[in-house]
């Protein structure tokens, strides 16, 4: 098997509804990304002859990846996470459909990268230097 890899990051704040803690406060992390691409085979023609997959369309999904979390603050979509983007009108809230744990981020970035067809084996998502989560579907 072939694998390939790149990574991004960026900036985040997140806010972890119901949690009790020193995580209970709105607050945010260094993400650091990195998503890896497998196939059995490379590609046996075209554009893409002898590759997993191109470098160029990889960082770019990644980019998209990036720009949809960097320096924004990332809240679950809840009658709470709606009180808040409304209490914080004039900063760049965005509401998700699930707790934006590092886990539950790391499978929706794996399948947001799914969706766009591209060979994805697994992401690791760090939310700290030395604390990530690892998904993936294949088995």
């Amino acid at each position: 098997m072939f694998k390939i890899r790149s990574e991004v990051q960026f900036d985040m704040a997140h806010y972890l509804s119901g949690y009790q803690g020193k995580c209970s406060n709105i607050h945010g992390h260094r993400y650091r990304l990195i998503a890896t691409f497998a196939a059995k085979e490379l590609h046996q023609e075209g554009q893409l002859r002898g590759m997993v997959d191109d470098f160029t369309v990889v960082k770019q999904a990644l980019k998209e990846i990036e720009d949809a979390f960097d320096h924004k603050l990332v809240i679950e979509e809840n009658e709470e996470g709606r009180r808040l983007q409304q209490e914080l009108s004039g900063y760049t809230v965005v509401l998700v459909p699930y707790r934006p744990t590092a886990e539950s981020m790391a499978q929706d970035i794996y399948r947001r990268l799914t969706a766009k067809g591209l060979p994805v084996y697994e992401v690791e998502l760090f939310e700290t230097p030395t604390n990530s989560c690892i998904y993936s579907e294949v088995e």
